[in-house]
């Protein structure tokens, strides 16, 4: 199966100014996410900084995990917006239309879960340990 689209035909951008804003907004956006999810994993396992209950630091690695992982499918993106054709391969290609729909599933499950454990540790504090 041979994958073959450009910037031009798959996502529409016919203009050279738009395409330079996408990509300082791309560069920007993967910067800042490594960055940050950086210092929440360094913090959460090497310094142990957040004082929270351990099944909230655990969920928040986690997430913090899925977005790194939605950031590395933004640089496979962010290759393709800079060079003007896919030079990922078909193989790429395909995982880099899936990797975001299991990272984002997943993110959104580990929030939801977030939100039950701290529900659960204001209605039953005793039981928060």
């Amino acid at each position: 199966m041979n994958v073959s689209f450009t910037n031009y035909t798959e996502y529409g951008i016919h203009n050279q100014a738009v395409r330079y804003c996408l990509i300082s907004y791309t560069i920007f956006t993967i910067l800042s996410s490594f960055l940050g999810d950086s210092i929440i994993l360094l913090a959460s396992t090497r310094f142990n900084a957040f004082k929270l209950h351990k099944a909230i630091v655990t969920i928040m690695q986690h997430i913090a995990v899925c977005d790194l992982l939605n950031s590395i499918n933004s640089v496979l993106f962010l290759l393709t917006l800079i060079s003007e054709r896919n030079n990922l391969g078909s193989l790429l290609c395909s995982v880099s239309g899936y990797l975001p729909y299991f990272s984002y599933s997943v993110s959104f499950y580990l929030t939801a879960a977030l939100t039950s454990i701290k529900l659960h540790t204001v209605q039953y504090p005793m039981h928060a340990h």
